[in-house]
């Protein structure tokens, strides 16, 4: 390869960042997939050359031949080679193929593109050549667990490679095998540990192409080099190409309220809506009517409207991904009238601001011990300034009886917290949820006894 090639895989990061010729890092955890500049040898085109990615995996024993050249996955020539090489054939098993196979497909299926693991002959596609080792296809490979050809645009017919140096880790053979592919389309990679384009551990296993717009980048966040831009979109720009997918619904359920709960006027619905790729947005609908409230980040919580009449209704949420699929989930309740601090709640519910919350008998309810805001059906846990950190509820500041008894409303920043302080109960400090006075480090806040009782500030 003339022009673009470069000899050498350059292993040490603050080089890979000068160049940005070779993007290529080695990991004590795993060998990187790497993407080699070459010079363009098709001009863009208007319309994608294929939607099919033929997934090759090297026979045992046989291996595949690879012969150097301009990219043409029915020659079977490629750019990376100096000379003709052999790459050993894939060493796992059949079992770990087809996991390989179903990941990929799952990878793939927001978009119009097929992936297959047939010949599919000499008609232009797209293939990712599965086994042998680095080494086998160039010395200066030697770390790598894969390797693209890569302009900025797409390389129309594109051989890239995913080497046989992850044993059975089907997650991680998906892993390599979808960033490289996706170099070919002409992305790079990106700082976000749940893309494929990722150099990042710690995200999850099986990665998908994200909806959002992130950081170029390996190890830190760079500007992407291909755009000039801070951040690139994998879900868009192939999207963009190759146009949406099969429909892939979301799944969403209605965390509470349970069927059959009696609930009070803005009784809170909190929601759990997950997406192969983004959720959008999630509505709120209550009889069939859409009332035009929404979520569209989580933890999901939208409060019902106040003029919602008293008997029975059937509540629905209706979640939607960022290509509009939709998924529904539904719960019927009573709205009754507004709770008081001392009854109106069943369960373990207790009243705060008229309306029944899960009280501290329920996983992260108010006054539930807590580290974070996740642990929280409310998504706000705070603590005083004994290290206590508790779940809490918004009240209102100057009227105790917005919360529930054994809890006092007590300033945080700019509004009030429920926050428990003692006198035994159901909320007592034997049941191991914070007690008593307490200073929540939130700004400047307010030391409360019981309901009624004297306030000093603390500077």
């Amino acid at each position: 390869m003339s022009g673009g090639r470069i000899s050498a895989v350059l292993v040490a990061l603050a080089t890979v960042l000068a160049t940005r010729s070779v993007a290529h890092a080695q990991l004590t955890e795993r060998p990187q997939p790497v993407l080699r500049r070459v010079p363009i040898q098709t001009p863009p085109q208007a319309v994608v050359s294929s939607r099919l990615i033929y997934m090759r995996r090297c026979p045992a024993g046989i291996g595949c031949v690879i012969r150097p050249g301009n990219e043409d996955s029915r020659a079977d020539t490629s750019s990376i080679p100096n000379s003709q090489v052999t790459l050993t054939g894939f060493k796992q098993s059949d079992e770990i193929w087809q996991q390989v196979m179903t990941c990929m497909r799952a990878t793939y299926a927001p978009f119009n593109i097929g992936i297959t693991d047939v010949d599919p002959g000499n008609v232009p596609h797209f293939e990712n050549i599965v086994g042998g080792r680095g080494s086998e296809l160039s010395s200066d490979l030697a770390n790598a667990g894969g390797v693209a050809p890569f302009t900025c645009d797409e390389i129309p017919n594109a051989i890239t490679f995913t080497f046989d140096v992850y044993g059975p880790d089907a997650d991680a053979l998906c892993w390599t095998a979808a960033q490289e592919t996706a170099h070919a389309f002409g992305l790079e990679h990106e700082y976000n540990a749940a893309d494929p384009l990722t150099y990042l551990q710690g995200g999850p296993s099986m990665k998908r192409f994200q909806a959002t717009d992130s950081p170029c980048g390996e190890f830190t966040e760079t500007t992407c080099s291909c755009t000039g831009q801070a951040t690139q979109n994998t879900y868009k720009h192939i999207v963009d190409m190759f146009g949406p997918g099969a429909p892939t619904a979301p799944t969403v359920s209605i965390q509470s309220p349970s069927s059959g709960k009696e609930v009070q006027p803005t009784f809170i619905v909190r929601i759990n809506a997950m997406d192969d790729v983004a959720i959008d947005r999630i509505e709120l609908w209550i009889d069939g009517v859409n009332t035009g409230l929404t979520a569209k980040m989580p933890p999901y919580r939208i409060a019902a409207p106040a003029d919602v009449a008293q008997g029975p209704h059937t509540i629905e949420v209706k979640a939607f991904d960022v290509q509009g699929t939709p998924a529904t989930a539904t719960t019927d309740v009573t709205v009754g009238p507004p709770c008081t601090a001392s009854n109106g709640c069943s369960g373990g519910d207790v009243c705060v601001i008229g309306v029944c919350v899960p009280g501290p008998d329920t996983p992260g309810g108010l006054g539930s011990f807590c580290t974070g805001n996740t642990e929280c059906l409310s998504n706000n846990c705070i603590g005083d300034d004994m290290g206590n950190k508790a779940c809490v509820e918004s009240c209102e500041l100057g009227n105790d009886s917005s919360c529930p008894e054994e809890f006092s409303c007590i300033a945080a920043g700019a509004g009030g917290v429920c926050w428990q302080t003692g006198g035994g109960g159901c909320c007592d400090a034997g049941r191991g949820h914070p007690a008593g006075p307490a200073l929540l480090s939130l700004g400047v806040l307010l030391v409360v006894s019981r309901r009624g009782s004297r306030r000093r500030r603390r500077p």
